[in-house]
């Protein structure tokens, strides 16, 4: 089985985890799930697991992935239950260093919108809404959103701002974008291309946005395909392939 763009994603998110580091993921973060499970067995990553789904440093190796990752017995064996409520205030402590977030549009300041497509008065689209991501987006020290590459998603300016990018980038917070082409960071200066998933070019990336102008630098790497073991650690975690429902491809 060859790996997909999906999986290439999973990948582009374990990356940024790095040793002793507090990372939480929220609701329906079935990727950001597996990007754990990622970096804990294959990148041998020592971290400290915590989720919306509330148990506190599971065991990676008995991660399973469900319909709902706010389901408890998804994450098994862990050592307490830490409240959502309390991640909250760690965050807000600055102790929580690296936080998944999806996102409806994402424009060229990192704001994120979760709430409508349209005016807010008149929407076009009521989406799901924030839940938490007025508060925490601004302040958690290294975000990472996940986004599908399309003209609708990657906009100049979106339509609502449900988490505040301007603060994040006037306060030189780390702010990154894994699509299912490329990986984008975002500084004062705007959006730069920072790596392609294999399998597409710039001209993909820059052709497939509504707005948002990318800045492409001389180098831009490449994220690779996933090699045999990398799969088998995500599809035991992700043995039924809930992770392609999303249709990142």
């Amino acid at each position: 089985m060859s790996s997909r763009p999906t999986d290439i994603m999973i990948k582009c998110l374990g990356s940024f985890i790095e040793n002793n580091e507090y990372v939480y993921h929220g609701l329906d973060s079935i990727l950001p799930q597996l990007a754990m499970v990622y970096a804990a067995k294959y990148l041998k990553k020592d971290f400290i697991w915590h989720s919306v789904a509330e148990p506190f440093l599971i065991d990676p190796s008995k991660l399973r992935v469900r319909p709902s990752t706010g389901d408890p017995y998804s994450e098994q064996e862990g050592i307490a239950t830490l409240t959502t409520i309390d991640a909250f205030d760690i965050a807000a402590k600055g102790k929580m260093d690296l936080m998944y977030f999806g996102a409806a549009q994402i424009d060229e300041e990192s704001n994120i919108n979760l709430t409508v497509i349209g005016s807010y008065e008149k929407p076009k689209v009521k989406l799901p809404g924030g839940a938490a991501t007025a508060y925490l987006y601004p302040i958690v020290k290294k975000i990472v959103i996940w986004a599908r590459h399309d003209p609708r998603v990657l906009v100049k300016r979106v339509d609502f701002i449900t988490g505040n990018g301007s603060l994040r980038i006037n306060n030189n917070l780390g702010t990154y974008l894994c699509t299912n082409k490329a990986l984008i960071e975002f500084k004062k200066g705007g959006p730069i291309l920072k790596a392609l998933i294999q399998g597409f070019d710039v001209k993909d990336v820059i052709s497939s946005t509504g707005g948002m102008k990318i800045q492409v630098p001389n180098k831009v790497d490449e994220i690779k395909a996933l090699n045999d073991e990398e799969l088998r650690i995500i599809n035991q975690a992700d043995p039924y392939g809930l992770r392609y429902e999303e249709n990142y491809g």
